[in-house]
């Protein structure tokens, strides 16, 4: 193929096999828990989605936990844990299979943070 005669449609299907997932909000990428159905519960910072394929940045699995009120993902993503099994930080992390982001609030998100690495 000669880069010189290629068509609209063929630099179009060209640019989208290399083409990178489109932040939801580039500006302020927002803290998650995402759950996945093989990977578990991972809370980090969203970078974006396709589908179920889902983009985050310093990204740490929840191996175990215990909300700081209630019992559910929800209510730790909401109120925070007061415990719980995390990983380490991974620079990057792509889900595949995800069935649900939960934004976290700033209170969940100090909690979230300090939980150490305990795996």
């Amino acid at each position: 193929m000669n880069i010189d005669d290629i068509t609209i449609k063929q630099a179009r299907e060209l640019a989208n096999m290399f083409a990178v997932p489109t932040p939801i909000n580039a500006a302020t990428e927002r803290p998650v828990i995402v759950r996945s159905r093989d990977a578990g519960c991972i809370y980090g910072y969203l970078l974006g989605y396709e589908g179920s394929t889902v983009h985050l940045r310093d990204a740490r699995q929840m191996w175990s936990w215990t909300a700081a009120e209630g019992g559910t993902l929800i209510d730790c993503a909401t109120h925070g844990v007061k415990e719980g099994k995390f990983s380490a930080a991974a620079d990057r992390v792509t889900v595949i299979g995800a069935c649900a982001i939960i934004d976290c609030t700033d209170k969940a998100v100090k909690t979230l943070e300090a939980q150490k690495w305990t795996v």
